[in-house]
């Protein structure tokens, strides 16, 4: 009852809005914002589109579907529910610090992290809040990795909350020359460059960091977040049918740490997650996003 009083404030909060900006088109990305403004947006006959990031669009983009002009969306567009005729796969739009990862860039960041001597590098991050069960299953195989690949690094994007309690395991169960090794961040503003160092990465399955990681190319483990909705472990299986990505089950550390040595070991399996996932690579999500919106602006009379 709460939530339907404040998305009829809403409503009538936001058609005041819209009433005094007089948009010609509306770029929605959901949340709960988006139910009020498109409802508002569609009385107004001002053109919306909506944008969804995930492979399953978010509640409130659903709720305004019908009256939206064009379904933008973050994923291939066979995959949403959403009218055919109206579905535009634009991608997501990030950060211009994320480029195709040569061999030339991928030294400069390890350089960077003061990780040059090192002969592979693995990446773990779990978003930029990081993961505590990531964590745990990494900490958990870390020394073996270390006694497995006697030259390998590892950069650990454990989370601002964790990253002392990271930091302090590692320092306990890795020898010296071992732990010289290991770059353990917080929230970091570079993520492109941790990721970029990397041979392998291993992440969560969301949207924007599977975006992130298509444009650099890189061999990827995604090991879905447990949240609800379930939205990453449908990213996840649909990656994993492409072949663009190995797919590991949460609070697996064993299986986690296969897949890591398998990739180490298996250039050409390597190559080839770098590959398909590549195919999925929208640089210029922005862009076409942007494109889009003016598009669908029309001439329109003035609503009272």
């Amino acid at each position: 009852m709460r939530d339907v009083t404040r998305t009829v404030l809403g409503y009538a909060e936001a058609k005041k809005i819209l009433k005094k900006l007089s948009p010609d088109a509306i770029l929605i990305k959901g949340g709960f914002v988006a139910v009020p403004i498109g409802k508002a947006a569609a009385k107004l006959k001002i053109p919306y589109i909506t944008h969804d990031s995930d492979s399953t669009p978010g509640l409130a983009n659903r709720l305004i579907s019908t009256d939206a002009t064009v379904h933008a969306t973050g994923m291939p567009a066979e995959l949403y529910s959403y009218p055919a005729d109206k579905t535009v796969y634009t991608g997501i739009p990030v950060s211009d610090n994320f480029k195709k990862v040569t061999s030339t860039l991928k030294t400069s960041y390890r350089a960077n992290l003061g990780l040059q001597e090192c002969q592979q590098v693995i990446t773990i991050v779990g978003g930029s809040q990081g993961a505590g069960q990531l964590n745990d299953d990494m900490l958990k195989i870390a020394g073996r990795l270390m006694q497995k690949f006697p030259q390998l690094g590892i950069i650990h994007v454990a989370g601002k909350a964790h990253e002392s309690g990271v930091r302090e395991h590692y320092s306990k169960e890795l020898r010296a020359d071992e732990f010289k090794r290991v770059v353990v961040q917080g929230f970091v503003n570079t993520i492109a460059e941790s990721q970029g160092a990397a041979d392998v990465v291993v992440s969560r399955a969301g949207a924007t960091q599977i975006a992130e990681l298509a444009i650099q190319a890189l061999p990827v483990i995604v090991v879905p977040g447990q949240l609800a909705g379930g939205h990453q472990d449908k990213n996840a299986d649909y990656l994993e049918s492409l072949g663009a990505v190995m797919n590991i089950a949460h609070a697996n550390s064993e299986a986690l740490y296969d897949a890591i040595t398998l990739l180490l070991t298996d250039s050409l399996r390597s190559d080839q997650l770098r590959t398909e996932l590549y195919k999925l690579a929208k640089p210029h999500a922005a862009r076409e996003l942007a494109t889009l919106t003016r598009q669908i602006i029309k001439p329109r009379t003035h609503v009272s």
